[in-house]
């Protein structure tokens, strides 16, 4: 237990404050801004000056913080005054006190003769030893952590008492500290190592009953204030009316169980609390707990860095112990002249020397190398003047990243992407060496703290996709009047791993137009911790998009230091000129047609920051394929080129010689849909009934188990308007026989013999209502049945597709080219001439073409003599293999556009046959593919053929989702 009693000190006359007071809801507060209230009948006057979260904070504003302190200690005198911190004093601190270990903030404390101040979670930024040790031997005041042990014991003390007050008009001030129960997850682990902190309120109270237990040997109190280094998030205008306090702290309150404990239940033996942690101000007139013989509790918050000081003037009946509470008040740092407060105070003269020195050293100091650069790193350029807050910049990029990588740790906040704002980038990092330096290259502590000189803390916070969006669009700014500011735009910096394309002539609130983070495109829904500075997690610049993020945890960390630490361990830094955003003007929003033409305008292709390349050209990529190639003129391109095939795992990238890989999106025209049922069966059941929804005359049925006669059905059936259907050997499955009576097909032709499909099938068939006429077209093999097929369908053909007959892959898609073209498709043996009976129905048929379906490999070039020496004018169409055949095939039959293509399966057939017959039929080609992915040379053909809408034929496993994705081979 500390003891401290006032003591009188020389002091100058008082300079009046004068500032709006608060009135409590059921006891009169004073209204007189300022000047001496001594003791009366009533009791003894405690002035209680408060502040929080100081930070640090030497810089110009030291004396005028000082100051303040000075001239509140003067309305009520030094007899009469307690000057009290909530923590944070140090850690996260300004960079002339960060430098020197805060060892200036001490002083200047110790100048100002704090009484007694609680611990922060930065209190403990350099570990428990630190605090212990170098911190405690230099305070002249108690740091207060009722609620923290080590190994067990207290870490130090947890309360201090003070006498205020002469003679019998004493009284006994008691001053309780807690720090956030939150601490271990703010602070480096390994320093506070055997380090409990537990709950704050609990260790209160357990103090706060023992100065209250009438046992003068275990200390007593008459006025018991609590100093919790833990708050409210709630956004207050200083000295806000108390009904809107009162609305905005239990809203809090329900917000934070830890701002609720502390309301609710700190035991009614304390008389006031002060707050800290948080960053807020308010002055909130609580009503008092039950048990409380007061009216009120007070509860006040001060912000931070010395910008405000909150007074609360007690009046405390000696012999009771009753506080009544006279002034409750935030109080702005003062704006009277530093050397009037100087003159005025000699606490404020110390600490103006004080401040003085540590400022001369922090520069000295600012001389140390800290790192290496390749490059300049600097804010965007407008000509010769710097900080362009409109334009994206190498410096940008690099704070942005120091802010994900830093904060990228679980204990941190596990940021995945950083977003830094352009005005808290202060400074350039030269590569020239600057004065007091020998080499180029070199980064100064000096330099790097004069990039990021505000200390702000470093927060994440939790958005969703369209949170990221709108806090993009708000770089467009609104204020919260929503009139458009002086600077109507301002350009975040991103980390390396974010993209986004916008156009400026869109609509406000619609203008960014993609987003991508670590290559993937961003979803309403996705989440994402973000690290940013407290100043835009607050909404400032106008960003209040971020204030809608959830989970925001402090990291601990403060810009400067962390910055540093980056800058350090990353060295040697190279400037990264690539853009993360790109101005892509005209962006379809509708579906285009594969192959339609597209024309893009982009602007603001090159960075402004020193050092960046002019780009020259502009190119642009979908996946591997490399589109155009565009000239860049005046940092802006025009790019043209047809909308290609859309493929899983592609996209368009427009790419700089710097660097820049920007993405975009653009809607393609194209419906994938699959035909699928059980079996091969009911697939064919399916393809059926979508191409002809409405019937057909004729229905052509083949083995489902063998692939020959299906084959040659194909171009057949198409030909007479009709599908073909699969069959079992010994009988009709029940969903062909619903489809051909669905149909209401008149005939039926049966392809092959009773080996194929036996007489119980087509008993069966012809039971059909609707059916008036079987045939049967069987030959004595495969071949002859392909001769009897075109005999009976084809009365002429201009020509005909000729395929092997023991290979189907090629025959597939040869048939649906034939189908289309309205030719019959022969299979002809390998291994013996071309029968005379096939030259001979040809010429029957009037054909003089012959197309040769597969390479010499498939169909030796002794049969394609065959059809010469007959007469016949022959083009082989065959590839490397089957897909590149299949390719072939098609790109020979098809010009493009076409209306609908079919994909199946090259390796297994069955569901295969019947797409062939619809896809002729319905003038599209079948091409074929893997089960688990694309060929390359497949979709260089889709992409040629432009349908908008692709049919698979099979389900799963026999065409994968990756294929139905399109996804490539390659």
């Amino acid at each position: 237990m500390n003891n401290h009693f006032k003591r009188n000190l020389a002091a100058g006359a008082a300079c009046a404050v004068g500032l709006g007071l608060l009135v409590a809801p059921s006891a009169a507060l004073a209204t007189d801004g300022g000047g001496d209230t001594p003791a009366d009948a009533h009791g003894t006057v405690v002035n209680l000056i408060h502040f929080n979260d100081f930070h640090g904070r030497i810089d110009s504003n030291t004396v005028s913080f000082a100051g303040t302190v000075e001239q509140l200690r003067a309305e009520q005198g030094d007899a009469n005054s307690l000057v009290i911190s909530g923590g944070d004093s140090i850690g996260a601190s300004l960079y002339a006190s960060a430098v020197q270990q805060d060892a200036p903030t001490i002083d200047v404390l110790n100048a100002l003769e704090l009484e007694a101040s609680a611990a922060g979670n930065h209190e403990f930024d350099r570990g428990i030893d630190d605090l212990q040790g170098r911190v405690d031997e230099r305070a002249d005041f108690p740091i207060l952590a009722a609620n923290a042990t080590r190994d067990g014991a207290p870490i130090g003390d947890s309360y201090a008492t003070f006498s205020v007050g002469e003679g019998d008009d004493a009284v006994t001030v008691a001053v309780i500290g807690a720090v956030t129960e939150e601490t271990p997850s703010l602070v480096d682990p390994s320093g506070i190592a055997g380090v409990e902190f537990g709950d704050p309120v609990a260790a209160v109270n357990a103090v706060a009953a023992q100065l209250s237990d009438g046992d003068a040997t275990n200390g007593e109190a008459d006025l018991i204030v609590a100093e919790y280094h833990e708050g409210a998030q709630a956004t207050l205008a200083p000295n806000a009316p108390q009904e809107e306090q009162a609305a905005a702290l239990t809203a809090a309150m329900a917000d934070s169980d830890a701002f609720r404990a502390i309301v609710e239940d700190t035991a009614p033996e304390v008389d006031a609390i002060f707050n800290g942690h948080t960053h807020q101000s308010y002055s909130w007139l609580a009503p008092a707990p039950d048990g409380s013989e007061q009216d009120v509790r007070p509860i006040i918050q001060t912000s931070s860095y010395g910008a405000q000081l909150g007074q609360l003037v007690a009046t405390v009946d000696p012999a009771t112990s009753v506080a009544s509470f006279d002034l409750a008040r935030i109080v702005p740092r003062t704006q009277t002249p530093q050397d009037e407060l100087i003159a005025t105070y000699p606490r404020v003269a110390a600490v103006a020397e004080i401040t003085e020195a540590a400022l001369e050293q922090a520069a000295v100091i600012g001389q140390e190398p800290l790192g290496e650069i390749t490059g300049d790193i600097t804010t965007a350029f407008t000509a010769d003047e710097r900080d362009d807050r409109g334009s994206a910049s190498t410096m940008g990029t690099l704070v942005a990243n120091m802010l994900r990588d830093q904060l990228a740790p679980e204990n941190r906040g596990g940021a995945e992407i950083g977003i830094t704002n352009p005005g808290g980038l202060r400074a350039e990092l030269l590569y020239e060496a600057g004065e007091g330096e020998t080499e180029d290259g070199i980064v100064t502590v000096g330099e790097a703290a004069a990039v990021l000189p505000f200390a702000n803390n470093l927060w994440t916070t939790t958005l969703t996709g369209e949170q990221l969006r709108v806090v993009l669009e708000q770089q467009w700014q609104r204020n919260a009047a929503g009139e458009v500011p002086s600077r109507a735009y301002l350009q975040l910096g991103l980390s390396d791993n974010v993209e986004y394309t916008y156009d400026s002539t869109l609509a406000e609130g619609s203008r960014i137009t993609g987003i991508w983070v670590d290559g993937a495109e961003v979803a309403a829904d996705d989440t994402y911790r973000v690290a940013v500075p407290s100043f835009l997690l607050s909404g400032g610049d106008n960003f209040r998009g971020l204030i809608a993020g959830t989970d925001d945890r402090d990291s601990g960390l403060v810009d400067s230091e962390a910055f540093a630490a980056y800058i350090e361990a990353q060295s040697p830094i190279s400037p990264d000129f690539s853009r993360r955003q790109l101005e892509v003007v005209g962006l379809p929003t509708a579906p285009v047609a594969i192959g339609a033409p597209v024309s893009l305008t982009v602007n603001e292709i090159d960075l402004t920051s020193l050092g960046t390349p002019v780009s020259t050209e502009l190119e642009l990529h979908y996946g591997d394929e490399l589109l155009g190639t565009f000239p860049v003129v005046d940092d802006s391109a025009t790019v043209e080129f047809e909308a290609p095939l859309p493929v899983a795992g592609d996209r368009f990238e427009l790419r700089t010689a710097s660097g820049t890989a920007v993405p975009f999106s653009m809607p393609i025209a194209l419906t994938t849909e699959r035909l699928d049922g059980v079996n091969r069966y009911e697939t064919a059941v399916q393809v059926s009934q979508d191409a002809y929804p409405g019937g057909a005359p004729v229905v052509y049925v083949a083995s489902g188990q063998l692939f020959p006669d299906a084959l040659t059905a194909g171009p057949a059936a198409a030909h007479e308007g009709g599908p073909v259907l699969l069959t079992r050997l010994t009988e009709a499955p029940e969903v062909v026989l619903d489809e051909i009576e669905r149909l209401g097909a008149a005939r039926v032709v049966i392809v092959g013999g009773e080996p194929s499909i036996s007489a119980e099938t087509e008993a069966q068939i012809a039971a059909i209502a609707s059916v008036e006429q079987v045939d049967r077209l069987g030959g004595s093999d495969r071949y002859h049945t392909s001769r009897l097929v075109a005999e009976y369908a084809f009365e002429g053909a201009e020509g005909a597709y000729v395929a092997a007959g023991t290979r189907f892959p090629d025959g597939l898609s040869a048939g649906a080219a034939a189908g289309h073209l309205d030719w019959p498709l022969l299979l002809v043996s390998t291994s013996t001439e071309v029968p005379e009976a096939t030259t001979a129905l040809l010429d029957e048929l009037g054909a003089d073409r012959i197309r040769i379906a597969g390479s010499a490999e498939a169909v030796p070039s002794s049969i394609a003599g065959d059809f010469v020496d007959a007469g016949f004018t022959v083009n082989r169409l065959g590839g490397s293999d089957r897909y590149a055949t299949s390719a072939i095939i098609t790109a020979s039959a098809f010009d493009a556009p076409v209306e609908r293509a079919y994909l199946a399966s090259g390796l297994v057939f069955p569901d295969a046959l019947a797409g062939g017959a619809a896809a002729g039929a319905q003038d599209a080609p079948l091409l074929i593919t893997r089960t688990d992915c694309v060929p390359q040379r497949i979709l260089d053909e889709l992409e040629r053929l432009q349908m908008p809408t692709l049919t698979l034929v099979g389900g799963e496993p026999s065409l994968s989702a990756e294929v139905a994705a399109l996804t490539s081979c390659s």
